[in-house]
């Protein structure tokens, strides 16, 4: 039933189901896989008509996501270096596998009473968005639930850097477009999350392709499966470094919450 993309009524459904297939099937053998797929939670029943559910369509694209991280990564997520007391170095061979570690260490923040209820975040792009989209909306609406403001800053220029503004901002985000500052590096991402400052740099090959993939696409339909799947998967050497300094974060996180209010 996985074509039923619209309301439908039962024999709306039936049409389509025989218009699909060469075999005809009875009105009756239709409304018994209608329900079943209902009360799986596969469909949902307004009135006369049916749609697919939305939450049903989130945790397949949840799934879709975590099979791409078990089927497009390598089997280990990366090298870990501890450097003096307060900062670890993370190798990650990927953009996947760079997205999966840095969103397990802001759940792992989020789960610190004691953290700072505000996270911060720049960069050129927010490529992350693009490839995770149901992953990354849900993550920002968790933290917003919880009653933690997020102020984001993106140094693009493109089309779809504005796209994914308007995004952020739909689900309650803070985000700006500010212009690059000349000393801001490109391929860097900085974030704060309570008393942790995460920064990542991408190789300036993976960099170049990023800056590619944003100019080249002016809207999200314009990104096939194919390109977007090429560009997380590109092997490389992509440092992740998480410093544990409560004052530097608040710089950082005063700085950024400033320049996304400023008017």
């Amino acid at each position: 039933m996985a074509y039923v993309t619209l309301i439908l009524s039962l024999m709306k459904i039936l049409h389509a189901v025989n218009k699909r297939y060469t075999r005809s099937f009875s009105f009756q053998a239709v409304r018994k896989a209608v329900l079943q797929l209902v009360e799986e939670g596969v469909l949902v029943k307004e009135g006369k008509e049916f749609s697919v559910d939305k939450e049903w369509i989130l945790n397949v694209i949840k799934f879709g996501n975590m099979l791409q991280r078990q089927y497009f990564t390598t089997e280990h997520k990366g090298s870990k270096v501890q450097v003096g007391g307060n900062t670890t170095i993370y190798t990650l061979p990927t953009l996947v596998d760079l997205d999966y570690m840095w969103n397990g260490l802001i759940r792992q923040t989020l789960n610190d009473p004691k953290a700072e209820k505000v996270i911060t975040f720049k960069a050129v792009h927010f490529w992350f968005l693009i490839a995770t989209l149901a992953q990354e909306t849900e993550l920002m609406k968790e933290m917003i639930k919880r009653g933690v403001k997020i102020y984001y800053i993106c140094y693009g220029d493109t089309t779809l850097d504005k796209w994914t503004i308007e995004m952020y901002n739909k689900i309650g985000v803070h985000a700006k477009l500010l212009p690059k500052p000349k000393n801001f590096t490109s391929g860097l991402n900085i974030g704060t999350y309570g008393n942790l400052l995460i920064q990542s740099q991408h190789p300036p090959e993976l960099t170049k392709k990023i800056e590619s993939f944003f100019q080249r696409c002016r809207h999200p339909q314009d990104a096939s499966l194919t390109d977007i799947t090429e560009l997380v998967t590109e092997k490389g050497e992509i440092p992740l470094h998480v410093l544990h300094d409560f004052l530097v974060a608040e710089t950082i996180r005063k700085e950024i919450v400033q320049q996304v209010l400023k008017k």
